[in-house]
């Protein structure tokens, strides 16, 4: 018989409520993220010269009629982070008061850990204003980003009844080959994005003129630093694609994860064509903002399938 939402309150398991909020806190960040990248391409960055007033006003109490330009974009990416920061602190408070049945303890510590990294992250946020655009400060604050995102699809996925079983996806032998290689892969992600950071921030994007050649050949005739790290991030994203390419051959035969290999092979691909219309189209703001969205979306998959290998391979593990 299912248990009712009243009887799982009881049991300290979590309720259907707190189930819809860690759905929503995971896609509130990726929407975040997405938009923070829209100030970035639209150079929007300083619209607002202050913080965390805006124009020496309250955040919440900023007329509607003065959004207008770089302001609607900075503005509305600082509303949409504390709204991200309000949900953060409801699963802490819910998690804290409501959680109590071992299995899913831990949730507490990862609410608390989520709710951290999101105070940390507004803080950067505010730096980036105040110091106005640091390339440090900048990249720390796009990397805090895709780390409190990670953090939120843990939760979401840890918050699940099916989290604690394990599926009938292979002997373990099968499970820790996909694990490392998803690791691997994972890891490749995160560095891809930092480099692409990195790029964004040191306003390199452009530092190649051309693609998918470099200077009509395969390695810069010019190298200094913005050409260094435009041709890092190109050489770390062709190789991400052959990762994947090799985790979809192997994962492959793990039909349970196939829809997120699809998905994960789509991404990449599109990832290089969006890259490439950076360079063709001069950082116009449609590819440069859709070229962020798509590498988060990427680590959303990869983060997924890691999490959820790791956690089969554990289940797996004889136990002491």
């Amino acid at each position: 018989m299912r248990a009712s939402t009243a009887e799982l309150a009881f049991e300290g398991v979590p309720t259907k409520g707190f189930l819809r909020l860690t759905l929503l806190l995971p896609l509130a960040a990726f929407l975040l993220i997405g938009l923070g990248g829209l100030v970035n391409s639209t150079g929007s960055g300083l619209s607002v010269p202050d913080w965390p007033t805006t124009y020496g006003r309250h955040l919440f109490l900023y007329p509607l009629s003065e959004w207008k330009g770089g302001i609607l974009y900075e503005h509305s990416h600082r509303l949409l982070a504390a709204v991200v920061g309000f949900l953060t602190f409801a699963a802490v408070l819910w998690s804290w008061l409501g959680i109590t049945h071992p299995r899913y303890r831990w949730l507490r510590w990862g609410a608390a850990v989520a709710f951290l990294l999101v105070v940390l992250q507004g803080i950067l946020g505010g730096l980036t204003v105040l110091l106005r655009l640091p390339t440090a400060v900048s990249v720390s604050h796009a990397m805090l980003a895709q780390s409190f995102f990670a953090v939120t699809l843990l939760l979401a996925l840890g918050a699940r009844p099916g989290w604690y079983e394990a599926p009938a996806v292979g002997s373990l032998a099968v499970l820790e080959r996909a694990s490392c290689i998803a690791t691997i892969v994972w890891v490749m992600t995160f560095v891809q994005i930092l480099a692409g950071a990195l790029t964004r921030h040191t306003y390199s994007a452009l530092a190649i003129p051309d693609f998918p050649l470099v200077f009509g050949g395969l390695f810069p005739s010019v190298l200094n630093d913005q050409v260094l790290l435009h041709y890092v991030h190109r050489v770390v994203g062709f190789a991400l694609v052959a990762a994947v390419l090799w985790q979809a051959v192997v994962l492959w035969k793990l039909p349970v994860l196939r829809g997120w290999i699809v998905g994960s092979l789509v991404l990449v691909l599109l990832q290089i064509l969006l890259g490439g219309w950076i360079v063709w189209s001069f950082r116009a703001v449609v590819p440069t903002t859709l070229h962020g969205i798509g590498g988060t979306a990427l680590w959303a998959v990869q983060c997924i399938m890691a999490f959820q290998l790791w956690r089969w391979r554990r289940l797996q593990r004889p136990q002491p």
